[in-house]
């Protein structure tokens, strides 16, 4: 049996309706795109990025959207690398000094 190749044009122009809007859809045309999607199945293709330099450069699209110099969700990613890296500092301290108490330090 010969291998399935992939024709990625194949599967939009065979629904004839690649251009319309999703407001623009019958109900009709809904119907023919999913019987599209179900035959040609577009998601078995989808593979993301696979380099380094792709899924950085992924990581970055939502970026151009946002206010500020960094993202909320970078901010809570620095605050939480810095808790961790006091945590364990705490640690070291504890394992270095075996007399030292935090509590002592804050009666101070």
């Amino acid at each position: 049996m010969a291998k399935k190749t992939h024709d990625p044009d194949h599967g939009r122009s065979a629904g004839g309706i690649g251009q319309l809007k999703p407001k623009d859809l019958t109900v009709e045309d809904r119907q023919r795109m999913r019987e599209v999607a179900l035959k040609y199945r577009p998601w078995q293709y989808a593979t993301g990025p696979r380099t380094p330099e792709g899924k950085a450069k992924v990581a970055e699209n939502g970026r151009y959207a946002q206010k500020g110099e960094v993202s909320r969700r970078q901010r809570e990613k620095e605050v939480a690398e810095a808790h961790n890296l006091l945590a364990e500092l705490a640690a070291v301290r504890r394992l270095a000094c075996p007399g030292f108490s935090e509590s002592a330090e804050e009666q101070d």
